[in-house]
């Protein structure tokens, strides 16, 4: 018999993706008391992810949450200060930005700048912003306006001018170091001028003049200045319908609710971005999701997908968009209640788009789809906080949401256009800034499933370790791993003794005071995985502190770590190492790191269960565990 709670979560994930959202929501709102975490947290932020409800919808979940004094909705989530600077009233972004953002994990604290002060805060001289905040700049069209003229055809003059003083507020807000910059770009005038796209020597159309900035501000190459696509967010909200036109005279509004929800949903994606928390991966049903129908009932060849009827067309189309996102780093996760036998249509019908090569993962069985989703969290080295799970059936959506209350859900059909609309609508996989790394993760997949394979085929992992020849080249932080470091140090959860969240100011405060920042790239005779691992060194008289120990669970289990810390004995030249252990949910995997590296607990904080642990040469009988790496310096 089921409980009453796995009634509940199954009629919320009924109404929510089948019915009617709002009565999902009125449910969660009668039964709060009902419901314990981690699925109360988890139905909270499924539901606003869920796209397309009105600003009552949005609001509703948001008491929920704040009733409930805004409890984490995603494991591990890391606290984030922002300032909001407009030009316009901003009253209305806030709660919405605030829910957004915990959806993907992050704790806002949200400064709003006074009316109609951007110029005021970026180019006082003074310093009015922290360097800890994420600033936000929100620049209306009509501020454009204000700068450029009113008439149909802008000077050239009035648009050097009015982009120069962009730049100059760029520039401004850079110079009082906040940890990032988020820059909107412009949508559209609610009321645009006849002058549209002309482009004449002297002169240029109001929607010309708008293109040429957004294509400016694109083409910037500021460190830390990333672009906020409200462009796309307005489109998707219904164009010139989502700005603000009677409730700009009457209150300075510039987006109508429907904008609101959608560019407040584009800061929230963006600071997701820049944080290290948008979802890394999608674990894809098969039958009835990447093509009409069953395999095994119509076999390979009378499935639905191809250019041969409408429907096959949209299943094609909803493979194309599921393959592009594999060259964006996200990696697939195929998942099917079948026999073995079903891969084979990969091969068997050459109408298919994707291949069976683009899984980085594939788990096919007749065991519940929720083994298969930890089967594949294993595989890839991430939790199941960083995937979306898509499938066409309510009960594979809640049999797995109830044992993985922290992955995201979009349900597929029932025709090929409503998943598509789903995938797009959701904006799940939608990226500000990516970096090398991120576009080899699906090459690095492949890589790490063939080593997989190979493992297997040895009887002990010393001899496989032994086989694969690899080797760690140990770096100083520069320009060029920067970013890759940053993005380390922000999206580690399991292999993280600290869970420091460093920023570039973070770095830049820590090299200056002596500190060294490592970063350690691996490779070995299958190929590169780039850079996996950053350890930070605090020197204090004749201890070395380790400050941030990270590493990419993708290459756990190969002495990586042991390596590493023979490498750490070398530079301290026998001073004592102290290294510190900071539980979090996530964690676990290394509470006994310094246990196994040789280390001496001295002290553990009872406040926050941290422990303090010295590894000192001369009075450690044992030394470091061997390792089957080469190391190299560059």
């Amino acid at each position: 018999m089921q409980s009453s709670r796995q009634v509940l979560i199954n009629k919320f994930i009924e109404m929510l993706f089948k019915q009617d959202s709002s009565k999902a929501i009125e449910l969660l709102e009668k039964n709060v008391k009902e419901l314990t975490s981690p699925h109360l947290e988890g139905m909270i932020r499924l539901a606003s992810f869920h796209p397309g409800g009105s600003s009552l919808y949005y609001q509703r979940i948001y008491n929920i949450w704040a009733n409930l004094n805004y409890p984490p909705l995603k494991p591990n989530s890391v606290n984030r200060r922002i300032f909001l600077l407009t030009d316009f009233t901003a009253d209305n972004f806030p709660s919405l930005v605030s829910l957004f953002c915990a959806s993907y994990g992050i704790n806002l604290e949200i400064g709003l700048s006074p009316f109609d002060s951007v110029e005021q805060f970026a180019l006082s001289g003074s310093s009015l912003i922290a360097e800890d905040q994420i600033v936000v700049l929100i620049i209306s069209p009509q501020w454009l306006q204000r700068y450029m003229g009113t008439s149909a055809l802008v000077c050239r003059k009035e648009f050097e001018k009015t982009r120069e003083l962009l730049s100059n507020i760029i520039e401004g807000i850079k110079s009082q170091n906040p940890s990032q910059i988020l820059v909107a770009n412009f949508p559209g005038n609610p009321f645009p001028l006849p002058g549209g796209n002309v482009s004449l020597k002297e002169f240029l159309g109001q929607n010309a003049a708008i293109a040429e900035i957004n294509s400016w501000l694109r083409s910037l190459n500021y460190s830390a200045v990333h672009l906020m696509d409200f462009s796309e967010a307005i489109f998707g909200a219904g164009g010139r319908k989502a700005m603000a036109k009677t409730n700009f005279f009457r209150a300075g509004m510039v987006f109508e609710s429907n904008g609101v929800i959608a560019t407040s949903r584009e800061i929230a994606l963006t600071i997701a971005s820049v944080c290290g928390k948008t979802h890394r991966a999608l674990a894809v049903d098969w039958d009835n999701t990447l093509w009409g129908g069953e395999v095994a009932e119509s076999g390979f060849q009378e499935v639905i997908c191809g250019p041969d009827s409408p429907e096959g067309r949209g299943y094609l189309t909803v493979q194309n968009y599921i393959k592009s996102l594999t060259g964006l780093g996200v990696l697939l996760g195929g998942t099917s209640r079948n026999s073995p036998e079903v891969e084979n249509i990969f091969k068997e019908n050459n109408k298919m788009r994707l291949e069976l090569d683009d899984f980085s993962s594939i788990q096919v069985s007749f065991n519940p789809k929720s083994i298969s989703i930890e089967s594949i969290s294993r595989d890839l080295g991430f939790g199941e906080e960083y995937m979306v799970f898509l499938d066409d059936s309510l009960f594979e959506l809640t049999e797995v949401f109830t044992n993985h209350p922290n992955i995201d859900l979009l349900v597929a059909g029932p025709e090929p256009d409503d998943t598509l609309i789903n995938l797009v609508e959701s904006r799940f996989f939608n990226m500000v800034s990516v970096l090398e790394e991120d576009l080899e993760r699906f090459k690095n997949s492949k890589i790490l499933k063939k080593q997989r394979e190979l493992k297997a085929s040895f009887e002990s992992i010393d001899e496989f370790l032994e086989t694969i020849d690899i080797c760690l080249t140990m770096c100083r932080l520069n320009k060029k791993n920067e970013a890759r470091v940053i993005q380390l140090l922000q999206k580690s959860n399991q292999f993280n003794l600290t869970t420091r969240r460093h920023g570039k100011s973070d770095l830049d405060r820590l090299i200056k005071s002596g500190s060294e920042v490592i970063a350690i790239s691996y490779k070995d005779s299958f190929g590169t995985q780039g850079i996996i691992s950053v350890v930070i060194l605090v020197p204090d008289a004749n201890v070395v502190n380790i400050e941030s120990w990270v590493m990419s669970c993708r290459v756990l289990n190969r002495t990586v770590e042991q390596a590493v810390f023979s490498y750490i004995l070398k530079m301290v030249e026998g001073k004592t190492v102290r290294g510190e252990y900071i539980p979090t949910e996530k964690n676990g995997l290394v509470k006994n790191h310094y246990l196994d590296l040789g280390f001496n607990r001295i002290s553990e904080n009872e406040s926050n269960e941290s422990e303090l642990w010295t590894y000192s040469g001369h009075e450690n009988i044992a030394l470091p565990p061997r390792h089957f790496a080469r190391i190299q310096e560059i």
